[in-house]
């Protein structure tokens, strides 16, 4: 009897493969003792696809201790900026994102509305898995995931988000 390999393919290998799968990081964040910021990756109403988020990625620059939380469905303090820092990751592809990535660097106040799903302490100087998520995080039309950071004193970071879209649920 002949014996075929088996070859198992991670989700987000499938994704790419089809042009689906997206990556982009927020602008330099700066929060302090009185100033906040946040990162978010945004769903438009009438996209008419789901965002399956397959993790975010925290990085602290500086040498204090950052705290951020994930919080869903949020409407965040200030005027978002619209990154532009946003690629497909199948570099031969053409696809554009439905999903955006929405950042305020240096704001006053916190968030309203929403649910905070989870905390995380970020040292000095390093960069974390926020959460891996692996597209159990779903991002409907309408909807968001956002990463708001503050800390005691000057700080420096930046947020990374990594998603598919998909108008399907599996």
């Amino acid at each position: 009897m002949e014996i075929k390999p088996k070859v198992d393919i991670i989700n987000p290998a499938y994704q790419s493969s089809k042009g689906r799968l997206f990556a982009g990081t927020s602008g330099v964040l700066k929060t302090s003792a009185s100033k906040n910021a946040w990162a978010q990756l945004v769903n438009p109403l009438h996209s008419n696809v789901n965002l399956y988020v397959s993790f975010f990625a925290l990085t602290n620059f500086s040498s204090k201790l950052v705290t951020a939380d994930l919080v869903v469905n949020a409407d965040p303090p200030g005027t978002p900026t619209l990154s532009s820092d946003v690629s497909v990751l199948k570099l031969a592809s053409h696809n554009k994102p439905v999903g955006q990535i929405l950042f305020n660097p240096n704001v006053s106040g916190s968030f309203s509305g929403g649910r905070i799903v989870g905390t995380r302490a970020l040292g000095p100087e390093r960069t974390e898995l926020g959460f891996r998520v692996d597209g159990r995080l779903i991002i409907e039309p309408g909807t968001n995931a956002m990463v708001f950071l503050c800390s005691r004193s000057a700080a420096t970071s930046q947020i990374e988000f990594e998603w598919f879209e998909s108008e399907e649920i599996f």
